[in-house]
């Protein structure tokens, strides 16, 4: 039977109490097992508590806003079907969510028993290992991951994980390429991140090749691409790291930190006017921001625009309480 993915999207709930109580009597696991969409299923435990489908239908309909319930009712469905690998893999879902490592780890183990070739139970069973501190265990069942095309990816997802918890960041970046790279277009968008992380934190380049693959993944986010023009700034390229801005401006009009770079940029050079633009779009882009009212102020001040820069401190030290440098200013210009 094959493991149904679906489990991590999905939710579940604690083993049948088969007695009725009325509302003001019921347990928390009560109120659960009787919400509007869970009773019907709770009711037709009562009438067929021996049926395995029964409790894996409704772990799986609250796994994700209870996973110590479903967690009951998967080890329930298994119980009463031992074979099945799906029960025993939602099981090891939910005890993975619940900090439960050792069940993790036993339960990934016998779905693993019950569909040896699965390769996805393979690279959650080796994650339950290394929660569990197992770390060896988990290296040999990567390895045999590796050998799998269907499996080489995840199993170097594993590998650099366990490079970072060496502090080998050099391994971990070289797994993550590999990973990368064996995943294709399906790469991990959080695997992703993680390697334009590194690569930025060693001064490398090639971060932005990572972060700018990441915001390909989800063209809708701004955060990745925001973060290449950081790595660009950062190595000294600022007109590339302007035009990234850009772009990260028209994948997301309302991302204020990308107009607050901007402005950052020409207020360096003292283009008081342009910086002004794009402090006031950050303003209107996040309308509490303290420091986006601050630097709007400064470039009020520096283009001779007293009363409105005070209004503009006024307003960064009103959203922020502990903000020296606006009250300052504030005062400053009122005398």
């Amino acid at each position: 039977m094959k493991y149904l993915p679906i489990l991590v999207a999905m939710a579940g709930i604690v083993a049948c109490n088969n007695d009725h109580k009325k509302p003001e009597q019921q347990s928390d696991a009560d109120s659960v097992l009787y919400s509007d969409i869970i009773r019907p299923v709770t009711d037709s435990i009562q009438h067929f508590p021996d049926q395995d489908a029964l409790y894996y239908r409704r772990a799986l309909l609250l796994f994700n806003t209870n996973p110590g319930f479903a967690q009951a009712d998967f080890e329930k469905a298994a119980s009463l079907k031992p074979a099945n690998p799906d029960y025993w893999a939602g099981a090891g879902e939910a005890a993975l969510l619940e900090n439960h490592y050792d069940k993790a780890e036993r339960y990934f183990s016998k779905a693993l028993a019950n569909a040896p070739t699965y390769t996805y139970l393979q690279y959650k069973l080796a994650t339950a290992m290394l929660e569990n501190k197992h770390t060896a265990q988990a290296d040999s069942l990567a390895n045999v991951l590796a050998g799998t095309a269907e499996g080489r990816a995840k199993a170097f997802y594993l590998k650099a994980r366990m490079a970072e918890d060496r502090r080998d960041t050099t391994a971990a970046v070289e797994h993550l390429k590999t990973a990368i790279a064996a995943a294709g277009p399906h790469a991990e968008y959080e695997a992703v991140m993680e390697l334009a992380d590194l690569l930025r934190a060693r001064k490398t380049p090639e971060a932005v090749r990572y972060y700018t693959e990441a915001w390909h993944q989800d063209s809708l986010n701004a955060a990745p691409l925001y973060d290449a023009g950081q790595v660009q700034e950062e190595l000294g390229d600022t007109n590339a790291a302007m035009n990234t801005y850009r772009k990260c401006i028209v994948a997301d009009p309302g991302f204020a930190p990308a107009y607050m770079a901007l402005g950052n940029i020409h207020s360096s050079r003292s283009q008081w006017k342009e910086a002004y633009n794009f402090y006031n779009l950050a303003a209107k882009a996040a309308p509490t921001d303290a420091q986006a009212y601050y630097q709007r102020a400064r470039c009020q001040e520096q283009l001779g625009n007293k009363k409105e820069a005070i209004d503009d401190y006024a307003k960064a030290a009103s959203f922020r309480k502990d903000f020296k440098e606006a009250k300052e200013a504030m005062q400053r210009l009122s005398r």
